[in-house]
């Protein structure tokens, strides 16, 4: 897996939000874990690069980000 400081800050940041969005819908808390189901749904390459797929999966949930806050408290 790359380094973080071999990523640029964009791509680390958005590949921080993936695998936080990837421990919460795969209930694992491993990070080789974490890791694998990403790269499993393609969201990761085997690298621990984002791929397009997880590119668009991130700018998806980061559109939702003023949405949540919408049903807090119902």
């Amino acid at each position: 897996m790359p380094k973080s400081k071999d990523i640029p800050a964009a791509a680390r940041e958005g590949r921080d939000s993936l695998l936080q969005f990837t421990v919460m819908v795969s209930g694992r808390s491993d990070p080789a874990e974490v890791m694998a189901y990403a790269v499993e749904r393609g969201w990761l390459d085997a690298d621990g690069n984002i791929t397009p797929a997880g590119i668009e999966l991130e700018k998806a949930l980061s559109d939702q980000s003023g949405t949540r806050s919408a049903f807090q408290g119902t």
